[in-house]
């Protein structure tokens, strides 16, 4: 959304930020009705998460005497609200901003956007797929809508959505069985193979992605949602194992017409094996040259004190409403965007 000029004047933009005030009011309506708690966490933290692909945005806080702290606005509520879990508080939801620098101005991303974030212990991933079909089917019974609209595609969201492995849509889109492509030099290979890029600092995520964007995502969810389950497990820092295959974690993400939408775990509780990965991320950060911190030591702490098994999910909300408002992008549903507030 732009300024409150193009608000007054465009009747079209109106109805987007009105549409988007109603959506954000069916979120609360259906997490209150289905007795889940809404939280309240900082946007500023000492410590942010590990993630080598996210760049925290750094802020310098002054007490009265002038001694600065260095704090982070967040890229996710994540660990705040794990915490929660901890101290007992078993269903829980946070509509939040977040942060992160480096992202591009518009289109599909804004540095500053919102998220919805939710959890349940104990829960599982199978309930936290249908919590998110029966969100976008509530919000679309709010809005007298069955279809979404994304890049002239009309997606169904008042049918079941289909939920498919990560395994399952490589092979059926990207003709290729990731069974065969769980190490970096078998992907190098593939992407290669593909007529793609291949650089030396490539990581295996770096190359998973670039066949993923190409062959893959972009047919994901056109008739209906789609649920892509069953990521690589060196992809999948805070997801627990699957048991079924121990070569993959239990994470999902959502994609409709080609966007995706959430990204969602099957939460890892073990305190051990998570210092491990964060650990391990830490140092793939340093390797790629960004700005590094400790590991949380207060979020290892409370999964020490014991959580149940928790289901978690991160889901745009300026993406939600741009599909189903049809906008144009990002810029067209935040109101006043970094965007519209650059020097000229």
């Amino acid at each position: 959304m732009s300024t409150w000029r193009e608000l007054k004047d465009n009747p079209r933009l109106n109805k987007i930020y009105r549409d988007r005030i109603a959506i954000i009011k069916a979120v609360r309506e259906f997490f209150w009705s289905a007795g889940f708690l809404e939280t309240d966490t900082p946007v500023a933290v000492k410590y942010p998460g590990q993630e080598p692909y996210l760049n925290p945005i750094p802020v310098t806080i002054h007490d009265p005497n002038g001694r600065a702290e260095q704090f982070y606005l967040h890229t996710s509520p994540e660990f705040s609200l794990k915490k929660l879990l901890a101290a007992g508080f078993e269903k829980i939801f946070h509509i939040t901003k977040c942060f992160r620098d480096y992202e591009s101005f518009g289109g599909n991303h804004n540095p500053e956007f919102t998220m919805l974030e939710w959890y349940s212990a104990p829960g599982t991933l199978e309930q936290i797929m249908d919590d998110t079909e029966n969100l976008f089917k509530h919000i679309g019974k709010i809005l007298g809508k069955n279809f979404v609209a994304y890049q002239n595609k009309k997606i169904n969201i008042a049918e079941k959505s289909d939920r498919k492995s990560m395994k399952q849509v490589w092979q059926e889109y990207g003709g290729a069985n990731l069974d065969d492509y769980l190490t970096v030099e078998s992907l190098q290979q593939l992407v290669k193979e593909r007529g793609l890029t291949v650089a030396e600092k490539d990581a295996y995520e770096d190359l998973f992605f670039k066949f993923f964007l190409n062959f893959v995502e972009p047919k994901l969810g056109m008739e209906r949602p789609v649920f892509v389950f069953d990521y690589p497990k060196q992809m999948s820092s805070l997801s627990k194992t699957c048991a079924h295959d121990p070569r993959y974690a239990e994470r999902f993400e959502l994609y409709i017409g080609g966007l995706e939408i959430a990204n969602a775990f099957g939460e890892l509780t073990d305190p051990v094996e998570q210092e491990k990965r964060l650990d391990n991320d830490r140092a793939l950060r340093q390797k790629l040259g960004k700005e590094t911190w400790p590991v949380d030591p207060s979020f290892i702490q409370a999964l020490e004190s014991g959580i149940a098994e928790a289901g978690g999910i991160a889901l745009g909300v300026d993406r939600v409403v741009l599909l189903f408002t049809e906008a144009k992008d990002i810029n067209e549903v935040i109101f006043q965007s970094v965007n519209d507030q650059l020097t000229p």
